[in-house]
């Protein structure tokens, strides 16, 4: 009873349900090239080299590719195994929860309020899948922790993981720092060199390592990022006017997609209501807010100007620093209606974790729960092409069932499904979480269905090109 009365432990468990449940969902989305392309590698290799080839290689420390193949090699490859890799790093972020929302504010329902965390749409998403960006959150979180407790070896440490496990991680790195150096200003109205050394050498084990690896990857290969030959280059291209403004409006509503509106409604609100009253904000208040103005500076710099890296997932660090805002100010300010207000969010939450936009508007279906429909009508319709002696190799599809059965379901089979560009199939696959452009979708259409599978509000359909 008392372990009950402990939200980690209520958090861990929940966890460790989302992960029995997920265990056997197949590599989805980009996790098809972090989770298995990468894995594969250097599982196949036996981690002969450190560095990937270019076809595989998209710019980012393999870090976290290399731990999963270590995975593979200790416990077996199997879809299992690879999903409950990530139930470590699951744990460290069920025991920062509560402790972040006790640092931050002094309530009863820190029960409630974690599990508010749990039911983030884009993060329980993420927990449901081998995602390196689980790994990145865990230890951001424990950032803000060691940061807001003052346990400067412990920051200088979990600085390292956050910060290598992907290039995001690196820029969550410099507007952590940022904000650092901007609220130790605040506290003491005076720009000190003495402060500036306090936390800085706190950063520079984490920025060496990452400086390190930036230098050698670019004498070895010549690019950071991206380069022309890569797969991903089209997403780097640099836009005009129009395609930025696009580029800001898509990303803000990415902000508020999956039900997150009411969070910004809130903090928005209360951020009005707390400046007309002229009160005083707390320190606490004012590092989160520097943490979340230098990540929207930051990431924008880095998505608004390219032609394809606004995606829901990228943001995920924005989405909880702005949710521990608005729990600060509903303590604030909310009085009696606190618990409405939270339920509002908790509402919001479970709302926006299942609706589906028409097939035409894209979605970011790795970062909601309302893709896991996917993996069972995925598991059926290839039943269905086995029991009717349709070869997979005589089907198209899109992205994210264009890998080979083998990088998608570690079951050995070779085989796959082709792409929807190449003409030379009988038939082709249709699913509204194929990323399909309008026009494919327009002429599918009038096409005839063979066979088709729908549940809740995702369907796969098999046609005769």
């Amino acid at each position: 009873m008392n372990q009950l009365k402990k939200p980690e432990y209520i958090l861990t468990i929940f966890y460790f349900i989302l992960t029995y449940v997920s265990q056997e969902f197949v590599f989805f989305g980009d996790m098809v090239q972090f989770g298995s392309r990468h894995s594969h590698y250097f599982y196949n290799y036996n981690f002969e080299s450190f560095w990937l080839p270019n076809s595989l290689d998209s710019g980012h420390p393999p870090i976290f590719g290399m731990y999963i193949a270590l995975c593979w090699k200790i416990f077996g490859k199997s879809l299992a195994v690879s999903h409950w890799a990530m139930f470590p790093f699951l744990i460290l972020i069920a025991f920062a929860i509560p402790r972040l929302i006790k640092n931050n504010i002094a309530s009863s329902s820190i029960t409630f309020i974690s599990l508010l965390f749990f039911f983030e749409p884009t993060l329980r998403a993420q927990a449901s899948l081998t995602s390196p960006d689980i790994v990145l959150i865990a230890f951001f979180l424990w950032a803000l922790i060691c940061y807001q407790e003052q346990k400067n070896l412990g920051l200088m440490l979990v600085l390292i993981p956050m910060s290598f496990i992907s290039l995001r991680g690196m820029m969550l790195l410099f507007a952590f720092y940022l904000a650092v150096i901007s609220h130790q200003y605040y506290l003491t109205k005076k720009i000190s060199f003495k402060n500036f050394l306090a936390f800085t050498h706190l950063f520079i084990p984490a920025v060496f390592i990452c400086f390190y690896w930036l230098f050698r990857h670019y004498q070895l290969t010549g690019w950071i990022g991206f380069h022309n030959d890569s797969p991903w280059a089209s997403s780097f291209q640099t836009v005009g006017a129009e395609q930025i403004l696009k580029n800001l409006f898509l990303m803000l509503w990415r902000f508020a997609d999956f039900g997150r509106i009411t969070v910004w409604l809130i903090c928005i609100g209360f951020a009005i209501y707390q400046f007309k009253r002229k009160d005083k904000l707390k320190p606490k208040q004012v590092f989160l807010l520097l943490l979340v103005t230098y990540l929207f500076i930051v990431y924008s710099a880095n998505t608004l100007f390219a032609d394809g890296l606004v995606g829901h997932r990228y943001y995920l660090p924005i989405y909880l620093v702005a949710f521990l805002l608005a729990i600060q100010w509903i303590q604030m300010y909310a009085g009696k209606f606190q618990n409405l207000a939270a339920l509002s969010i908790a509402i919001s939450f479970i709302i926006g974790s299942y609706y589906i936009y028409p097939s035409k508007i894209a979605m970011g279906w790795d970062a909601t729960p309302a893709h896991r429909p996917y993996y069972s009508l995925r598991a059926g319709m290839i039943e269905y092409l086995e029991k009717n002696n349709i070869a997979i190799n005589n089907v198209a599809a899109g992205f994210p069932s264009l890998d080979s059965r083998e990088n998608l379901e570690l079951n050995g089979d070779t085989s796959k499904f082709q792409s929807y560009h190449l003409h030379n199939t009988k038939y082709i696959l249709w699913s509204n979480v194929f990323n399909y452009p309008d026009n494919l979708q327009d002429t599918l259409l009038s096409k005839k269905i063979i066979y088709e599978l729908e549940k809740e509000g995702v369907f796969f359909k098999l046609l005769e090109r």
